[in-house]
């Protein structure tokens, strides 16, 4: 019996073409990298997926490398000061699900001191010859499935008005 996916997520369709093009070229190690994007009542909105590569992976692992979360944002932020950390993605080689150390590493960012305390878990499963998206979120201690709604991008950020009155 399956879990219904209440929840959604959007997705860029820029993030969602990055993810399974490296996910495919990777192969037949893992990939991954950094989300970012911004929150909308309270729901993730991932407008950019980040590729870092890893020298650490493998046909069933894949580790980000140290610094590259924090610089994946920073990097971001200078685009667009709205975009934020909303989570981390990488690819299974193999027809599975989140294993129990994508549980527990996604436990232990939400219990750490970022801004993040609901972090996104974005995974390109491998499938016959594709790759699907799957996403989950923290939430407390449980990893959820969240339902993945296809987005385009964030839209330019309105100009503000400074002293609160219009030219006419």
């Amino acid at each position: 019996m399956s879990t219904p996916l209440s929840w959604p997520i959007w997705l860029s369709e820029d993030a969602a073409k990055l993810l399974r093009e490296a996910a495919r070229s990777a192969l037949p190690d893992e990939t991954g990298g950094v989300l970012v994007g911004v929150s909308v009542d309270a729901r993730p909105w991932v407008t950019e997926a980040v590729l870092v590569p890893s020298e650490k992976s493998s046909p069933v692992y894949y580790e980000l490398p140290g610094e590259a979360r924090q610089a994946a944002v920073d990097e971001a932020r200078v685009r667009d000061r709205r975009l934020g950390y909303i989570g981390e993605w990488h690819s299974h080689t193999y027809d599975i699900g989140p294993s129990e150390l994508d549980r527990s590493t996604m436990a232990r960012l939400a219990e750490s001191d970022s801004d993040c305390q609901q972090p996104v878990l974005l995974i390109a499963r491998h499938r016959a010859d594709a790759h699907s998206l799957e996403a989950y979120q923290q939430v407390g201690r449980f990893l959820q499935p969240l339902r993945v709604l296809a987005s385009g991008p964030l839209p330019p950020k309105q100009a503000e008005l400074t002293d609160g009155s219009e030219d006419g």
